[in-house]
């Protein structure tokens, strides 16, 4: 079904709600507008496109040549291109699960930190309370040996150089260490920003080891190899990227669709779930929506939510959607973010 629309003031119409939409969702300040806490739950929508990408996933989760080996993988994209709607997928797939336990899904940006907490220490303990370690008294008790050690250092005249943070995140990697030991575990930390500080390898490297002979320096101590632990970033960064993992080809950039057809069920799905019928899908139209949408997914659905408002009372006569494309080609920036 072909939708009609009123075309006396459509221009307007459509203006003047698209720019309320935008100014609804500035109320976020500009540290955090485009930073959104995630779960593992499915995506509430259809995804499409990303059969190459699961495929290339499974790989990398189950390559059974590779089961005992250590691995991480960054995916790396621009907001919106669909990173961790992909992981939600992965990480919900029954083959993974039967492979992998414990699994635990780390949202970067969380309500959990509280303010001025180191975010190392506030991302390891959220992984141990994902793996049921979740009595305060016993971080409260870890919190407390640490700022204690370092005060009796002092009054004995004697300084190691470690803060009490320091020992604070030595102990919590000593603790998450023993819960992961001989697991196959998966773990994903979702929207990972240079901000966080979550920025070491999490492979074993001789020369560090060399170098530093004392454990629980470096966030690798915490995870255990040998059992064939898996971890999977996603982050917009492609710098912080290459600082995650040891090789180029443990990145895994993830593009915009190039599959119009693929966009174009996007937004038709989007129009579904709201009980519209969409506009006509000839060629002129999706490959309008391709242009406006420049192959983001989130860009997609964003559109298929601006449908515009005629009245009743008006005459309506048949026009081309695509004039709603022409006339707007709405950015990402400004927008409050949904879970890509």
């Amino acid at each position: 079904m072909v939708l009609e629309y009123s075309s006396h003031g459509f221009t307007q119409r459509f203006a003047a709600r698209y720019t309320d939409w935008v100014m609804s969702r500035n109320t976020m300040t500009q540290e955090e507008e485009h930073r959104v806490e995630t779960d593992s739950a499915l995506p509430d929508h259809q995804i499409y496109g990303f059969i190459n990408e699961i495929k290339s996933l499974e790989n990398f989760l189950l390559d059974q040549k590779l089961y005992k080996e250590f691995k991480s993988l960054v995916i790396v994209g621009e907001y919106g291109v669909g990173k961790t709607a992909l992981c939600k997928m992965i990480f919900n797939d029954d083959a993974v699960k039967s492979v992998y336990a414990p699994m635990i899904w780390v949202s970067m940006p969380s309500k959990e930190t509280k303010d001025g907490e180191d975010t190392k220490i506030s991302v390891v303990k959220r992984i141990l309370k994902g793996l049921g370690v979740e009595d305060p008294m016993f971080f409260e008790s870890i919190h407390e040996e640490a700022i204690h050690e370092v005060i009796n250092n002092l009054e004995a005249g004697e300084n190691d150089g470690e803060t009490a943070k320091d020992k604070e995140l030595s102990a919590l990697l000593y603790a998450l260490h023993l819960n992961l030991r001989w697991t196959k575990y998966l773990i994903v930390f979702d929207d990972v920003r240079d901000e966080d500080n979550w920025n070491e390898i999490l492979q074993d490297d001789e020369e560090k080891l060399e170098k530093e002979k004392k454990w629980g320096k470096y966030l690798s101590d915490g995870f255990p190899k040998g059992s064939g632990g898996r971890v999977i970033y996603t982050t917009r960064e492609e710098i912080l990227a290459t600082k995650l993992v040891v090789d180029e080809h443990e990145i895994h950039r993830l593009w915009p669709l190039s599959d119009s057809h693929s966009v174009w069920k996007i937004y038709e799905a989007m129009f579904h779930r709201n009980g519209k019928d969409p506009p006509r899908n000839d060629k002129k139209c999706i490959d309008e929506l391709m242009n406006n949408s420049r192959g983001l997914p989130l860009a997609a659905r964003l559109l298929a939510d601006l449908d515009p408002v005629y009245l009743d009372d008006e005459p309506v006569a048949q026009i081309d959607y695509t004039n709603v494309l022409n006339d707007y080609n709405p950015t990402l920036e400004g927008k409050k973010p949904t879970q890509p």
